[in-house]
């Protein structure tokens, strides 16, 4: 339970809290969005869409789209949100720029929402009593972050806003770049080595499966992971990690290891005394010096765009020479 609680912290799905002025507002403007709504449902063609909180009449062809979790999956699809949270906004790349701030996960703008007036809003996980405010505003679908990996997030993303066909055509382009790259490390290291990705917390050392960077690795780039690993994934198609021991760590080994710790003093100190371990030096990847660190700011992010980065990054430490 606490790994789920883990994962759930990591995915950016932070359950909304209320601003009490924000829904006092919203009550007020409530009459009003409600009459706006139902004058645009009269001009504008609808269809019944099921999800996590039932059935929701939605637009066919959605344009305004404010999106609490999903804004690297609608730009993909070729619909730029008109606001998406906070955290999703927190890049360089020049594909987000124009969208509005919503606020945090945990503390929704709901006026602003309101004020930019969406034909339909599409959220990550939450409380109802949010996905209710959300929906007096404008017709709000929920998709579960955790039911999905990336390439379902973009089916169902181009499901929701009518856009299958674009969402097959980045599934194929995708599929076209991730073979490239593939086919560059293959070429530099061989045919049937293993890779195993490591994280370090102050307390709990984890190897993980196929969601966040293990997603790049393992079901993005088809690299192989241990042999425990894949068992693990072969029970969970959405393993996020494993906890283990660092006794059983040598059961983990791999030819190449991608190594992540959670920043802080501790951490790194953790981590100086397993590098003195000699489960540590017997390890495969260490004694060929194929240990690669990589930051959590670049290869925790779990979406398309986030994931394009972290193979630029994957294929330049594994064709490199050393």
């Amino acid at each position: 339970m606490s790994i789920l609680l883990f994962v759930l912290a990591l995915a950016a799905c932070g359950k909304a809290e209320t601003n009490p002025q924000a829904t006092s507002n919203l009550e007020q403007n409530d009459a009003a969005s409600q009459n706006e709504k139902a004058s645009n449902e009269s001009t504008t063609e609808t269809r019944v869409y099921k999800h996590f909180f039932g059935e929701t009449k939605i637009p066919v062809n959605p344009e305004k789209v404010v999106t609490l979790q999903y804004a690297s999956h609608m730009l993909k699809v070729g619909l730029k949100p008109i606001g998406a949270s906070s955290h999703l906004l927190e890049t360089t790349d020049v594909d987000f720029k124009g969208i509005e701030d919503v606020g945090s996960a945990d503390q929704i703008n709901y006026e602003k929402i309101v004020s930019l007036q969406p034909d339909l809003i599409i959220a990550g996980d939450m409380e109802k009593e949010v996905y209710d405010k959300l929906t007096k505003i404008a017709p709000t679908v929920v998709v579960p972050w955790m039911d999905y990996d990336v390439f379902g997030h973009v089916e169902v993303i181009g499901d929701i806003l009518n856009r299958k066909q674009e969402a097959a055509a980045w599934k194929t382009d995708f599929d076209e770049k991730m073979k490239t790259a593939k086919d560059q490390i293959i070429g530099k290291i061989g045919e049937g080595k293993t890779f195993a990705i490591y994280r370090v917390d102050p307390k709990q050392f984890y190897v993980y499966g196929v969601r966040n960077m293990g997603f790049t690795l393992y079901k993005a780039l088809g690299l192989t992971p241990p042999a425990l690993v894949q068992k693990e994934i072969e029970k969970d198609p959405n393993l996020w990690a494993v906890p283990i021991s660092l006794e059983v760590l040598p059961d983990y080994d791999a030819d190449y290891v991608f190594l992540t710790l959670l920043e802080g003093e501790d951490t790194t100190k953790r981590l100086d005394e397993i590098k003195q371990s000699s489960l540590w030096k017997n390890l495969t990847a260490v004694k060929e010096n194929q240990i690669y660190d990589i930051s959590m700011d670049t290869w925790l992010g779990y979406t398309p765009h986030d994931i394009e980065v972290q193979i630029k990054e994957a294929v330049q430490f594994l064709t490199q020479d050393k």
